[in-house]
C-alpha cells in the first residue's frame, strides 16, 4: 500500500469510492442523506487549489481509500482565538479494503500535511451511528469538542 496525492487521473476511482461513501451514510442516516455521486469538477478544484488536497490510499494501482483535506481559519467572532486549521472533510477505505491499518495510514498522513503547513489542529465531523469511524478518530487522539443538535417537526 502507498499513501500519496491525488492527481487528476484518479478522478473516475476518487469518483467510485464517493459512491460507497455517501451510500454508507445514506444507510446511517436515511433520513438526510441519500445515494449520490461526487461532481467530478468538486474532486478536480480540490486537487488543483494550494488550500486542499485528497490523500489516496493505493494497493495494486488501484485507489482503495482516500481522505480529503482542507486547510481553513477559524470563524471571525471576537470571542473566538484564531487558528489556521486543517479540516478533514471526508475520509473512506473501500469496503473490501477496511481493517488493514489504511484509515491509520491516511490519518497518519493528515497529521503530516497539517505539520508541513504549521497549522495548529486536525479537525472533523463524523455522524454520530459511524462507530467504526469514531473509534478509528478516537484511537488516533481526536476528542469531540462540539456537538450537534436537531430538532425535528
Amino acid at each position: 500500500m502507498e499513501i500519496k496525492t491525488a492527481t487528476l487521473d484518479e478522478i473516475p476511482q476518487i469518483e467510485r469510492l464517493y459512491e460507497e461513501l455517501f451510500l454508507e451514510m445514506s444507510i446511517l442516516q436515511p433520513k438526510y442523506i441519500k445515494p449520490a455521486k461526487q461532481d467530478a469538477n468538486f474532486i478536480r478544484f480540490t486537487i488543483i487549489e494550494d488550500d486542499s488536497d485528497i490523500l489516496i490510499a493505493t494497493f495494486e494501482n488501484e485507489v482503495v481509500g482516500f481522505l480529503l483535506i482542507k486547510e481553513t481559519t477559524t470563524p471571525p467572532y471576537t470571542c473566538l482565538v484564531e487558528h489556521k486549521y486543517a479540516f478533514i472533510v471526508d475520509v473512506i477505505v473501500g469496503k473490501h479494503y477496511q481493517n488493514k491499518g489504511i484509515g491509520s495510514a491516511l490519518i497518519d498522513e493528515a497529521k503530516k500535511w497539517a505539520a508541513y503547513r504549521h497549522l495548529d489542529y486536525l479537525e472533523l465531523n463524523v455522524l454520530t451511528e459511524n462507530k467504526g469511524a469514531k473509534s478509528l478518530y478516537e484511537k488516533h487522539g481526536f476528542k469531540d469538542t462540539n456537538q450537534t443538535m436537531r430538532l425535528e417537526f
